[in-house]
């Protein structure tokens, strides 16, 4: 994967842990924020937003 298409799933991968992030804050409350936003990093971190492999 070159360094384009790494930044932009990461981009998107961020993105769309704002949006839920959000959301799961309206629903939930505050307490429900930090453990979505640490599950969105994670998920977008493994699908290769993260550091290179090389």
């Amino acid at each position: 994967m070159d360094e384009k298409a790494r930044l932009r799933r990461f981009g998107i991968g961020m993105a769309v842990t704002l949006a839920v992030t959000v959301v799961v804050g309206a629903v939930f409350g505050s307490l429900a924020v930090p453990l979505s936003l640490a599950i969105g990093l994670g998920i977008t971190l493994l699908l290769g937003g993260g550091r290179s492999r090389g």
